[in-house]
């Protein structure tokens, strides 16, 4: 074990001994990490000046148990080195929060969790040094007001849960970034400038990318245009530009990709756009004779540019096919995926049309399988294929038959439809709300039905602010198992919906179900009342919300008591059941209320 001279150094052998040393050391001790897991059912917080090192051949994992912990750090001058992070469960939270100045992480590795890597706010002297990540559900590292930033960052399947970019950058000044980034569903790295007060980026980047939407994304603001970066980007196979700049100048950019017959590979974009920049694209030699003029589109009000094109072939870096030591990769799916065993499944995506190899990523195989496009998992296509199944039949028959929600949506056959779906995010949401009538909603106990606030609208599902017979249509995904009293709220979707209308909804099953459906909290009185031990999902909110009910397998003759018939179309994946989705329709008013 490296030793630093006058550090005093203790041993952590357990989780237990990990918690009591973080609590009990003084300033400036090592904790060396000696064994090869550490499971933490509690937030690390290094509230003093500290190290934490792993000293084993390979690195000890700490594996944190949901998204309400995380490793803190909140003291100047800490260091982290030589560890795996992981986070188990529904996460929608980092994985490392620091909150102090002259921290430094090497050699960290963030692998395999629903939520991002490593948030940094208000912090000077921030060093990430060969940081490793794969397989997170958003950013590996995102930073905000911060000065004097270094990283070197390698990292691979990013953003797999929520769309965005691998590294993000907020109105941070005096950084320097060398990014190696593979398959991130949105840019490797995205700058943003939104303080006007800022003097200037003083930034540069080295960035080689593969498989992403941008290899780099700058914003700033048009009466505050982001300014003073250097930039060397590498980039193959994207799916919207190479870079896009928008409001932005004194930019100098070096840019290789590996084709330009692809369209937009610089877009610049802004009522400011792009000026006193230069741009330098060096590319392989064209099948038809290019312009430096070819390869910019969106120019606006762009002005005095130096934007020139040379040919060679690109050199062109990305990362190794393997970023986890085998044995690495093998404990870390003894610890997280018991039963878990990673598979592809060939299939399109029934939302936007996108074929490929669906992977399982999580034990959860409803909350896995993530189109290559638009993430949806298989929960979310499970969903879409039943909505296009109904609004091909009975009374919706009008609409046609379509093979995905995006030819739905383009085919104008949600035209004629009032919808209502609660929430705010989903990746349902870029269709459905071509709706002739499409109403999202966000939920503040605080707040009455019906009050906006941020352009959305408040709505309590037990009570909503609509009138009778509003909507054709409500779609709600994994919702009432968080709603305080889930059948006054079916009772709610009753009233609003008109007849013949339906509910197309989910919530997480056991498989097989429970025979019956049953409360975890007691909400009799004002004040809810555990009856099982409380159970939290990761909310769209980037919260944890309470599950209040176990739904089972007496749903559909509980809800057709109610007026509402419902039954459940089965997702199937191989040999077994996967997922389910529900259809609740609202009775016609001629038809009798059938009988409990």
């Amino acid at each position: 074990m490296m030793a630093d001279a006058g550090s005093p150094i203790v041993t952590a052998s357990s989780s237990e001994e990990l918690i009591d040393a973080l609590a009990e050391a003084p300033e400036g001790t090592v904790v060396a990490l000696d064994a090869p897991h550490y499971h933490l059912a509690t937030t690390l917080a290094l509230t003093r000046r500290l190290t934490l090192r792993g000293v084993r051949a390979e690195p000890p994992i700490l594996s944190f148990s949901d998204g309400r912990y995380a490793l803190s750090v909140q003291a100047a001058g800490c260091r982290l080195e030589a560890l795996a992070i992981t986070g188990l469960g529904h996460r929608s939270t980092v994985l490392v929060e620091v909150a102090a100045d002259d921290c430094t992480l090497d050699r960290i590795l963030l692998l395999r969790a629903q939520g991002g890597g490593i948030r940094v706010e208000g912090c000077r002297g921030f060093a990430a040094l060969a940081l490793i990540a794969e397989d997170l559900g958003q950013e590996v590292l995102s930073a905000f007001g911060c000065r004097d930033l270094r990283i070197a960052v390698r990292g691979r399947a990013i953003a797999r849960r929520v769309a965005g970019p691998a590294i993000r950058l907020v109105d941070c000044r005096g950084f320097s970034l060398d990014a190696d980034i593979d398959d991130v569903h949105g840019s490797a790295v995205t700058v943003e400038q939104i303080d006007a007060a800022c003097a200037g980026l003083d930034g540069q980047l080295i960035i080689r990318a593969h498989q992403v939407q941008r290899a780099l994304s700058l914003l700033g603001r048009r009466e505050a245009p982001a300014h003073a970066l250097r930039a060397q980007v590498s980039v193959r196979n994207w799916t919207d530009c190479a870079v896009l700049l928008s409001n932005a100048r004194d930019v100098d950019l070096q840019l290789s990709v590996d084709t330009v017959e692809q369209p937009a590979v610089v877009r610049l974009n802004g009522g400011f756009g792009l000026r006193d920049s230069t741009i330098l694209v060096t590319s392989p030699e064209p099948g038809n004779a290019v312009t430096a003029a070819d390869l910019v589109s969106g120019t606006g009000r762009s002005e005095n540019n130096d934007i020139r094109h040379r040919t060679r072939a690109p050199e062109i870096e990305t990362v190794p096919a393997r970023l986890l030591p085998p044995a690495l990769d093998q404990r870390l799916s003894e610890i997280g995926n018991a039963g878990f065993h990673v598979y592809d499944v060939p299939g399109r995506c029934s939302l936007c049309g996108w074929e490929g190899p669906f992977r399982r990523t999580h034990p959860s195989e409803r909350e896995t399988f993530a189109c290559g496009a638009c993430r949806a998992a298989l929960r979310y296509r499970g969903q879409a294929e039943v909505l296009l199944d109904q609004l091909g039949q009975g009374r919706f028959a009008t609409q046609g038959r379509f093979a995905t929600l995006a030819e739905l949506a383009e085919g104008g056959g949600l035209t004629g439809l009032a919808v209502f779906e609660p929430g705010v995010s989903g990746p349902l949401r870029p269709w459905l709300r071509r709706a002739g009538l499409y109403e999202q909603s966000f939920y503040d106990p605080a707040l009455p039905s019906g009050t906006r606030r941020d352009g959305l609208v408040c709505q309590d599902l037990m009570a909503t602010s609509f009138a009778d017979a509003s909507f054709d249509l409500v779609v709600t995904s994994d919702i009432f198992e968080h709603i305080r009293k889930p059948f006054a709220a079916f009772a709610e979707i009753g009233r609003i919906l008109k007849p013949g209308g339906m509910h197309i909804w989910t919530v997480p099953l056991g498989m097989p179900p429970p025979d019956e459906t049953r409360a975890r909290v007691d909400t009799s009185e004002a004040q809810d009342r555990m009856i099982l031990p409380p159970v939290y999902h990761g909310s769209g909110t980037d919260g944890l919300s309470l599950v209040y009910t176990d739904f089972g397998r007496d749903i559909g003759r509980l809800l057709a008591a109610m007026g509402l018939p419902t039954h459940a179309v089965r997702h199937g994946l191989r040999d077994h059941v996967a997922g389910v989705t529900f259809v609740s329709v609202k009775a016609p008013a001629s038809e009798e209320t059938p009988a409990g």
